[in-house]
């Protein structure tokens, strides 16, 4: 299993962008038949990322990365062009339907969002002015140590939506291992500095399938969304953790963390015109479950006539 920590360490700039170690709340925004659901069985998935809302959120970075590179004619043509051909081969496999670019790694993902109370995430979950939302604020603290003691070595931190800050952070990847690839090359060829060579490329590739689950097109920016990744071996093996749940007609793949209660900070109710009877039916749901002494918050967001 690639240790994406040390690789994220080695470029802390980047590290300190996804997330600068503060201790917060995140917010997973659900429908109420999913909270129930969630509640009741105390676990959340972790979905394959490549099955996300559309092919474009895929392949998003994987053109960002591929057009940055032939803007920079600096970097060095033999490491460069490899990551070019590699990336611009997901993008098109992607595109076309082709299962061939499915590699050794899986990566799943749980996405929340750092704002409590949010219309844009609201409207995704509820129907009309009867039927609201909900989102449960997890303590990201430990929820993530409670993640690594159960075996999931995840990779987190918020969502980057700015392209101009998208574009910083590849150069600050790219320019890290280019230089170690130059490097390489100035010193004698033995079979030792070829397969480090090769390793310099490996990494690079690694760092930037995972720096890419972590860019999205700028529209989005009002979610506010962060995301815990975890990286599954892609093997035949590894399909005795997976179930598959179908949405709009996709059958994707996800894996269960069961998490503890003490992880759950708050239950959020969204925006909806009967909001007492939904506090109180909540509250009651909640007692029924082992979660009566965790807040319960109102949308503070006016519904329209």
């Amino acid at each position: 299993m690639i240790d994406y920590d040390s690789l994220l360490k080695k470029i802390p700039k980047v590290k300190k962008i996804l997330d600068d170690g503060s201790n917060s709340i995140l917010y997973h925004y659900t429908k109420p038949e999913k909270l129930l659901s969630i509640l009741e069985s105390g676990t959340i998935r972790f979905s394959n990322a490549l099955y996300l809302n559309d092919k474009e959120e895929v392949t998003y970075s994987y053109k960002l990365i591929v057009n940055l590179i032939d803007e920079m004619p600096a970097l060095n043509p033999s490491l460069f062009g490899k990551i070019k051909d590699y990336f611009y081969k997901k993008y098109k496999n992607i595109i076309d339907g082709d299962d061939s670019f499915l590699n050794k790694y899986e990566y799943y993902t749980i996405s929340f969002s750092t704002d409590n109370d949010n219309l844009t995430l609201w409207n995704n979950y509820s129907k009309g002015q009867t039927y609201t939302g909900y989102n449960i604020g997890f303590c990201k603290k430990d929820l993530v140590t409670d993640m690594e003691k159960q075996g999931f070595h995840s990779v987190y931190g918020n969502i980057i939506y700015n392209r101009d800050s998208q574009v910083t952070i590849l150069k600050l990847i790219f320019d890290k291992w280019n230089k170690q690839f130059e490097k390489l090359l100035n010193v004698k060829k033995t079979q030792k500095n070829l397969e480090k060579q090769q390793d310099v490329l490996f990494e690079l590739v690694d760092i930037l399938s995972i720096i890419s689950l972590f860019f999205k097109n700028p529209h989005f920016k009002d979610e506010k969304e962060y995301r815990i990744i975890f990286i599954s071996n892609y093997s035949p093996t590894s399909y005795k953790q997976t179930k598959i749940f179908e949405k709009n007609g996709l059958f994707i793949p996800y894996i269960e963390y069961k998490f503890l209660k003490r992880t759950v900070n708050s239950i959020n109710i969204g925006p909806t015109l009967d909001e007492n009877i939904f506090y109180t039916s909540t509250c009651r749901m909640l007692s029924n479950f082992g979660y009566d002494k965790k807040t319960i918050n109102r949308s503070k967001i006016p519904l329209r006539y």
